[in-house]
């Protein structure tokens, strides 16, 4: 099994400001970014030395628990040994660092401590190992460090302690590039604008946004992202798939009364906001192991294209008969395979419901929706036979 330690301590003389573990990052508490990567990385139980245990360590037992894992908040260093066996493994980050997880993936799978090159490392505040190196802030070490750690005194600095514990029991250094000191990918009580600046890179790295082959939720997506950027940790996704919801149901109803046009023109509306709410969800759930979906999400994903269905059966000609249903069915069954089985640069230019939105409008307006819908379905069916991932 595998453990993480983790620690809300923090030594700074300064009671004023607020301790490194708690400074946010898009939304997030340091320490639960902390969390997010030892989850990651397997931890099943999640140990946090702490003094008191405050809103804020509740806030990180609760963010272990919906994870699956187990979660104890310790004051001393010798509770661990209740907690660790021999035959365990780890993962120890320092307060108040914020690792990259990548590396931290790639490097840490069996013991080892992960350092940097002492110029600039000390400078910037990270623990002196020996002339060469400074400890980056994570190790993983074996479960019998702890049985030493509990023969020192019951106030040691416990990460410290652990990581001279493994460089005496000969466990490997790895050195890490000093470009992620550099590109501030990795953080020890990191300044407001540092922080800053890796939101921002964090943003950038998460929001994932449509490529512009799918213009409307390139648009969407885009403005999702700067809006996530602004309101990180809020209630934004919420609001956003209220708004689509809502955008939706006004939709229908102008549909089912003969307001074609308008109708059509509040489902561009609720594509555009549930496009934004995406990406939003996905940078403030980023990291987090399993990001719970919210129900009202899960419906818009399955009713979002019925919805286009009604609205355009409602727009073609009385006279078409069951064509008013099966032209737009055959239509949304091609897109739906294009998003499934083209290469993956197409993908997201078969999920844009936003384009697709505008494109049937002026149909409606001139009342040619559904021979508009029939070429639509015949352009899509002939770019999946260009578009679809090769198979061996």
């Amino acid at each position: 099994m595998r453990v993480a330690l983790l620690s809300v301590l923090d030594s700074q003389a300064d009671p004023r400001r607020v301790p490194a573990p708690f400074r946010m990052l898009a939304g997030a508490r340091l320490v639960d970014r902390q969390l997010d990567i030892a989850l990651a990385a397997g931890c099943e139980t999640i140990a946090c030395l702490a003094n008191t245990v405050g809103r804020e360590v509740i806030d990180l037992q609760h963010r272990a628990e919906a994870a699956g894992a187990r979660f104890i908040a310790i004051r001393e260093p010798r509770k661990l040994s209740g907690i660790v066996t021999a035959n365990d493994e780890m993962l120890v980050l320092g307060p108040g660092v914020l690792p990259d997880e990548d590396a931290v993936m790639r490097h840490l799978a069996k013991p080892c401590v992960l350092v940097f090159p002492a110029d600039p490392a000390v400078q910037r505040g990270y623990e002196r190992i020996d002339l060469h190196f400074a400890w980056a802030g994570a190790l993983v070490v074996r479960g019998t460090a702890v049985e030493q750690l509990a023969q020192l005194p019951g106030d040691v600095d416990t990460p410290s302690a652990l990581l001279r514990i493994a460089l005496q029991s000969g466990v490997r250094t790895h050195p890490l590039e000093t470009r992620l000191l550099d590109e501030l990918s990795w953080l020890r009580d990191p300044t407001p604008e540092e922080l800053v600046t890796r939101e921002r890179n964090w943003v950038a790295g998460h929001a994932d946004v449509a490529p512009f082959s799918a213009p409307g939720l390139a648009i969407a997506e885009r403005m999702g992202a700067r809006l996530a950027q602004d309101t990180m940790g809020g209630t934004l996704p919420r609001a956003l798939a209220l708004g689509s919801a809502v955008a939706a149901l006004v939709a229908l109803t102008l549909a089912m009364t003969g307001w074609a046009v308008p109708g059509f023109g509040f489902a561009a509306l609720a594509a555009l906001l549930f496009a934004m709410e995406g990406v939003v969800r996905r940078v403030a759930s980023a990291g987090q192991l399993r990001p719970r979906v919210p129900m009202l999400v899960q419906a818009l994903t399955v009713l979002l294209d019925p919805l286009y269905l009604i609205l355009i059966a409602r727009a073609s000609a009385e006279d078409t008969g069951w064509l008013r249903l099966f032209v737009p069915a055959v239509l949304f069954g091609l897109l739906h395979l294009g998003e499934r089985l083209s290469v993956r640069r197409w993908r997201r230019s078969y999920a844009d419901r936003v384009i697709l939105t505008l494109v049937l409008l002026p149909a409606v307006v001139l009342g040619i929706t559904l021979p508009v819908v029939a070429v639509l379905a015949l352009a899509v069916l002939v770019t999946l036979f260009l578009t679809l991932e090769p198979r061996d």
